[in-house]
């Protein structure tokens, strides 16, 4: 019997249970945001999502995706984002033949099943991981060509428990270089094809609440490296995107979430990116409103305070990863002579170096190295510079 003939309306709550019900039309029942431009194409979708006591967030910026689905008469999968995650499956679908029934009844479905629905985390902590592998093997169920597939997320990221863990050293670390862990999770099994997924939305990453503080931008945007890293390893091609969350107050009386120190991760402006292994960031007579010069013919800073909150970032971030070493480079202008360059250069390099010793990094993360006189750029404002390489 078809979809269609069944008389009634197709809602299937699985809980745990798997699935056998084909998967919506493929027809192009696309939805246009007017306010953006984007136009939303999707069949089925997995949300990944909990109330819980570190989360800020609600279905409220996702409901276009929703809309997508119902349109399609698709199906929707719920998963819930706690220690455990658990799951649960609604078809947005009506056989009524009056199409403002029809959509009355699916409406219905959408505010009851769905933004109604139990999202209370059950158990503490959150294993993200966990939860974005349980929503690729729900979507198996519909991955037949010409169905799309879209899993959104609305989380900080910060997850607590599992192989994905910012508790943890190893899923710290990624933030600076993520393909060390994804090769971990490769080489053992645990990071598979997610065959099913063939975009992600993600909202709110890093936005957080309640005891749980937000990382700064240097490391949400380190986080959004290490996710994107994560899911092209995955073999995802409709790639990944980041908008903002709600907002919304936390949900009270849920099991509670590990508080997360995370890292402070310094943050290229210029570029709109972290600072990882093998970047650099120069500091010239003009960066940072000239933050970081020196008197004339001298290695002595011209304003040391200014030049501290400067570096500020960036003495964070050795602080907060031990393992972190960094290469001071002093640069010099052409005037003058080219030996006394050198010597002056290896001793504004010292300069900084003491700097950042001097708040808090310990000497053996930091080598300081004269390079001389140079002439890359054509001010001498600029040639005279410090920078900073990641090694």
């Amino acid at each position: 019997m078809s979809r269609r003939g069944l008389g009634v309306i197709a809602l299937i709550l699985g809980g745990i249970l798997g699935l056998s019900v084909v998967g919506c039309t493929s027809e192009d029942t696309s939805i246009d945001l007017a306010d953006t431009g984007e136009v939303i194409s999707c069949n089925n979708a997995a949300f990944v999502y909990a109330k819980r006591a570190n989360s800020s967030q609600d279905m409220s910026v996702a409901e276009e995706y929703l809309d997508a689905i119902a349109k399609n008469e698709g199906h929707f999968f719920g998963v819930v984002a706690d220690g455990d995650p658990w799951a649960f499956d609604v078809q947005l679908a009506s056989d009524e033949s009056n199409g403002r029934r029809k959509a009355k009844a699916i409406e219905g479905l959408k505010a009851e099943k769905i933004l109604g629905g139990d999202w209370n985390a059950r158990t503490e902590e959150v294993d993200l991981f966990a939860a974005i592998c349980e929503a690729d093997r729900r979507l198996s169920s519909f991955s037949a060509e010409g169905n799309r597939n879209v899993l959104v997320i609305i989380d900080s990221g910060i997850s607590t428990a599992g192989l994905i863990n910012f508790t943890e050293e190893s899923t710290r670390e990624a933030l600076l270089e993520p393909e060390v862990l994804i090769s971990t999770l490769r080489e053992s099994g645990d990071l598979v094809k997610f065959e099913n997924i063939d975009e992600v939305i993600w909202f709110g990453l890093g936005e957080t609440s309640g005891e749980q503080a937000s990382p700064n931008q240097g490391t949400t945007k380190a986080m959004e490296y290490f996710y994107r890293a994560l899911f092209e390893a995955a073999g995802v091609e409709g790639g990944i995107t980041f908008r903002p969350g709600s907002g919304a107050a936390p949900t009270e009386g849920v099991p509670s979430v590990s508080a997360v120190d995370m890292p402070r991760i310094a943050y290229d402006s210029e570029n709109d990116r972290p600072m990882r292994l093998g970047d650099n960031v120069e500091f010239d007579e003009l960066k940072s409103d000239g933050a970081i010069k020196f008197d004339y013919d001298s290695d002595a800073l011209a304003d040391e305070s200014a030049a501290r909150e400067a570096l500020k970032d960036h003495i964070n971030q050795l602080i907060d990863f031990p393992t972190l070493k960094v290469v001071v480079n002093g640069y010099t202008d052409t005037a003058g002579d080219a030996s006394y360059n050198l010597d002056l250069s290896q001793r504004r390099a010292n300069a900084v170096k003491a700097l950042m010793v001097d708040a808090g990094v310990p000497e053996s993360q930091i080598t300081a190295v004269g390079m001389g006189e140079d002439a890359t750029y054509e001010t001498d404002e600029q040639n005279r510079r410090v920078e900073i390489v990641l090694g």
